[in-house]
């Protein structure tokens, strides 16, 4: 899990640089949590990454897949296929959710960020008060 108190860096790493249409997603993925007060986090290359930085991934998989944060070694990869800005946002915020430790919430429960296939449904107001419950107010204004 990542601290969501302490400042965040996001590794980004594939053979290639982001494509225009990925850093525009996990820039969305910042602002959503950013959105409801939650986290200070930056984008670095892989290069510069100290350690504790997550490192995020994007790779070609089928698309009933859309992400996963991989908690032995803090990696997030996200389906390369995902082409849209919102479900990419969207799906990347899920996992830096995971990161945070936030589990999945069965849709049956309540509306989440943390829904599993969720492709659509940004941060709530629970989700922050989830990563609150773990971390504590330490969240930052909202812009």
């Amino acid at each position: 899990m990542h601290d969501i108190c302490a400042p965040i860096s996001l590794a980004v790493r594939e053979p290639d640089a982001p494509t225009a249409a990925q850093r525009a997603g996990i820039d969305g993925a910042l602002a959503l949590w950013r959105a409801h007060g939650v986290g200070t986090m930056s984008v670095i290359d892989v290069a510069a990454a100290e350690p504790g930085a997550i490192e995020l991934r994007f790779q070609p998989a089928a698309l009933p897949f859309h992400g996963l944060y991989d908690d032995q070694t803090g990696t997030i990869y996200i389906n390369s296929a995902i082409e849209d800005l919102s479900p990419l946002s969207i799906t990347i915020a899920h996992e830096l959710g995971h990161s945070f430790g936030l589990p999945h919430v069965p849709a049956a429960v309540r509306s989440s960020l943390m829904n599993p296939g969720n492709l659509v449904t940004p941060p709530t107001d629970a989700d922050r008060a989830a990563v609150e419950a773990l971390w504590g107010d330490c969240t930052v204004p909202s812009p």
